[in-house]
């Protein structure tokens, strides 16, 4: 019996575990991610159980897939996003909070996945996931320390005073990404990182609609007030 070409059966591979994944993120938008089976994905495939083990041969190398996969594509958008926009930090910074927004409501499975819940029993790699977890956010840094240095950004006198132990954290941080800075200012892009997420967590679970109707223009009057507040100028030139 003569055995297909390798390129076929790559394709095949390819497909199925193409099919496995967009099966996985329908159960996660149906049941949260807690509700991830292998055996109900083989199910809905018309495969036996053991047949997906050839894909996956644990549900937590499925969970992984998903998370490299869900951060590789936030990456990108914002990459996307700061090559578009113009070569100002304030500009850069807006435009990054804007595109981070945008992909989290368009793909609200995927940032729960990430930035959700943890899923019981499943342990993240770290030595995969930390550096794919940091990329979408190398802008931000890019942009923050380039206002920082030229004076465009000025460090609040209630952000100086930085406790011992966030410059403890802060160190080793900055030690293990390769990325320096003050200590005030990474304490200062943790508590954007805090409205940022905060703002679209409470918009992506119907929180602040009943309150202010247009939860996008809230979530820009944040972040314009957050980067007042830093004495950053508005270009003039982002728009949602």
């Amino acid at each position: 019996m003569l055995s297909r070409p390798r390129r076929e059966q790559t394709r095949e591979h390819t497909e199925m575990v193409i099919q496995i994944k967009t099966i996985a993120r329908r159960q996660m938008a149906e049941h949260g991610t807690a509700g991830l089976s292998l055996r109900g994905i083989a199910r809905e495939l018309g495969i036996t159980a053991p047949a997906i083990y050839n894909y996956f041969p644990r549900l937590e190398d499925l969970i992984t897939a998903l998370i490299v996969d869900t951060f590789t594509d936030f990456a990108e958008a914002m990459e996307a996003a700061e090559a578009a926009a113009p070569d100002r930090p304030y500009d850069q910074v807006m435009a990054l909070c804007l595109a981070c927004r945008q992909w989290a409501m368009a793909r609200p499975v995927d940032f729960q996945l990430i930035y959700g819940n943890p899923i019981p029993g499943y342990q993240a790699p770290e030595d995969l996931t930390i550096p794919l977890a940091r990329r979408p956010f190398l802008g931000m840094f890019r942009s923050f320390i380039q206002a920082y240095q030229s004076g465009e950004l000025v460090i609040p006198a209630e952000y100086e005073a930085v406790p011992s132990a966030m410059r403890d954290g802060s160190a080793a941080w900055q030690a293990a990404s390769g990325i320096e800075l003050p200590h005030a200012l990474l304490g200062l892009l943790m508590s954007g990182w805090s409205r940022i997420y905060g703002m679209i967590a409470l918009e992506m679970y119907h929180h602040v609609q009943p309150l202010v109707g247009d939860a996008a223009a809230l979530y820009r009057y944040e972040i314009e007030a957050f980067l007042k507040q830093l004495s950053m100028t508005n270009g003039g030139n982002i728009r949602d």
